[in-house]
């Protein structure tokens, strides 16, 4: 039952970054503003189709695919339960980020600055665990004095909406910058971490094991959930609450784009500069202690086993303190950074190609992207190649290549299309894995549809 119980835990903890190398300064997608407010982007005005404009969704794992588990190769599932758990590093990360842009919009200000504003919703989760953790677990305590350190497991959990409004601004013919405010409004957080907690099993002077739960520093902070509240309940309250009625905070993107030359660019941002101030239905918990139990041939009267069972966890809970605190809390937003360089050549015939900065044109981009992102529960970084062409006047492609802690053969595709005014794209990471799915340790897609409208030459 154990192992059924892990393999479910398993499948259903798979996640991914939050890095989106393949719409980072693609100039085609009005989208790019988001991840960097400086970017390159240059029309008259754009509208975002409603509930369509971004769909984006991303999930992985840095120490499995689900291939390495569900295979049908003619191998014991508990075999390969055994090996993937024996892979482990000293701590694995899971993490899943959803997005849905509802509203997007912007248009050119008289003085060639940009005013791009929208609304989305997003849901980020991110799990951290240590290897001894999951032994525990799945083996149990059956190696005595194995020191079980528990200090590395972490999670954060929120869903909320953001408000957003950016300006773009041309300083001169060789640099922009932007900004972009945001308002949150979060939905529920969870953030929990053990600080320090060992556990291990000696043999015992009264009973067969001394089992010891050492050191215990441990919290969880909640906000936005009831949990004695029914599903339905909860369910009618998330309009409300992601619609600047949840638990506000604020924010702010900053980044710029240089042009050394017309053909090499030079590009940075940091997102998201900001916090949620947790203050309704808040539950914070914090534990600390110790605790020692002398088992497993329990001592107890047959006769009155009650007595025993509730000594057992009035002990427990003398020597592990755990405090319910209802009190306000800050949660600071992960901060997420990006920089690129890249290098154009190749000139096409005269056309609408949005890579036009000054009197060439070119049909063709290369160049270097970083990624990190910076986070209490887990910080993370990733380095991209990418190749942008214009193919003609109404589609634009990009190749990545991609290596991070998931992967060091995430290839990307993305493609945009533009007939007159209306846009769609599509952004699809680990091509090398399309045919089998399940053995991708990462997966990324986004999605969307556009009505852009340039100026008149």
């Amino acid at each position: 039952m154990r192992k059924i119980i892990f393999l479910i835990f398993l499948v259903f903890t798979l996640g991914y970054s939050q890095n989106k190398q393949l719409l980072y300064d693609f100039h085609e997608l009005p989208q790019t503003l988001l991840l960097n407010p400086g970017a390159e982007f240059s029309s008259k005005f754009h509208i975002g189709f409603p509930l369509l404009s971004k769909i984006d969704f991303q999930a992985g794992s840095s120490g499995f695919s689900a291939y390495d588990i569900f295979n049908d190769d003619g191998v014991n599932i508990n075999t390969k339960i055994k090996k993937v758990i024996d892979n482990f590093g000293k701590s694995e990360v899971f993490t899943l980020n959803q997005q849905l842009e509802v509203l997007s919009a912007g248009y050119k200000l008289p003085n060639s600055s940009y005013l791009s504003f929208g609304y989305y919703q997003e849901l980020d989760i991110v799990f951290r665990f240590p290897k001894d953790m999951v032994d525990l677990f799945y083996d149990g305590n059956s190696e005595i004095n194995r020191r079980y350190e528990l200090d590395k497991f972490g999670i954060r959990a929120e869903m909320l909406g953001v408000f957003h409004i950016g300006l773009t601004k041309k300083l001169n013919n060789n640099m922009q910058i932007g900004a972009r405010a945001k308002i949150y409004s979060g939905v529920f957080n969870i953030r929990s971490k053990i600080n320090s907690a060992v556990f291990y099993t000696e043999y015992g002077t009264n009973n067969i094991y001394n089992h010891h739960l050492e050191n215990i520093n441990a919290y969880m902070d909640s906000s936005g959930i009831i949990f004695d509240k029914n599903e339905e309940d909860v369910l009618k309250d998330i309009p409300k609450k992601i619609l600047l009625g949840g638990n506000l905070g604020l924010g702010v993107d900053l980044g710029f784009t240089n042009w050394l030359n017309d053909q090499v660019t030079v590009t940075g941002s940091i997102l998201d500069i900001g916090f949620v101030n947790n203050s309704k239905n808040v539950e914070s918990y914090r534990s600390k202690g110790a605790y020692q139990l002398e088992g497993i041939q329990l001592l107890f009267d047959p006769n009155n086993p009650q007595d025993y069972w509730q000594n057992l966890e009035d002990d427990f809970e003398k020597n592990v303190v755990t405090d319910t605190i209802f009190k306000n809390y800050i949660t600071l937003r992960p901060l997420k950074l990006n920089g690129s360089v890249s290098y154009k050549f190749g000139r096409p015939r005269l056309d609408e190609c949005r890579f036009q900065k000054y009197p060439n044109i070119y049909s063709n981009k290369v160049g270097f992207h970083l990624y990190s992102t910076l986070g209490k529960i887990n910080s993370q970084a990733a380095a991209t190649l990418f190749f942008e062409r214009r193919v003609n006047k109404n589609v634009q492609a990009k190749i990545t290549y991609t290596v991070d802690s998931y992967s060091f053969k995430n290839i990307g595709l993305g493609i945009s299309t533009k007939l007159g005014a209306f846009n769609s794209y599509l952004l699809v990471d680990n091509l090398l894995n399309f045919s089998n799915l399940y053995s991708a340790r990462s997966a990324s897609v986004q999605a969307g549809i556009n009505f852009i409208f340039n100026d008149k030459n």
